[in-house]
């Protein structure tokens, strides 16, 4: 639905797909962050893995460095965890699986969780620390996806 406002259009959404647009874009500026984050890392330490890049800012070419790959890892994990759950979010909100106080509580903790994962990853924190917190985000995911297909079974 949409509605004429000073010129402007604008889109009518429910609470439910309100907070999940506004959980899944907070999740997406945590991605957007790594990119920068690893390429400052590149900088500082002079590690390349492109011959033009190392050539450019006087470093050398290596690309098995431990502080950059915990870097890269991390940020590959958060990939794999948060673009599924930006997915399944989205469709529990849209579906009506779920009410929007169901959908913010849920993406709150799987926020808190990644974040705590990526200090703990980065941090070098003893284990299980960074399982446990990933452990979070996975249920969250389950949840969602369980959720789902039982309020679609429940619609047929």
């Amino acid at each position: 639905v949409s509605t004429q406002s000073t010129g402007a259009r604008m889109m009518v959404l429910s609470a439910e797909l309100a907070a999940a647009l506004w959980w899944s874009t907070v999740l997406l500026l945590k991605l957007a962050t790594f990119p920068p984050i690893i390429g400052v890392t590149r900088v500082c330490r002079r590690i390349f893995v492109a011959v033009e890049d190392a050539a450019f800012f006087g470093g050398h070419v290596k690309t098995d460095d431990v502080v950059i790959e915990r870097r890269r890892r991390a940020h590959l994990n958060d990939m794999e965890n948060i673009i599924p759950f930006i997915a399944l979010i989205l469709i529990f909100a849209a579906t009506g699986a779920g009410d929007a106080g169901c959908v913010t509580l849920i993406s709150k903790i799987f926020t808190a969780a990644r974040v705590l994962h990526t200090v703990v990853y980065l941090g070098e924190v003893r284990q299980p620390a960074r399982v446990l917190a990933w452990i979070v985000g996975l249920i969250c995911n389950i949840y969602l996806g369980g959720k789902v297909l039982l309020h679609l079974i429940n619609l047929y």
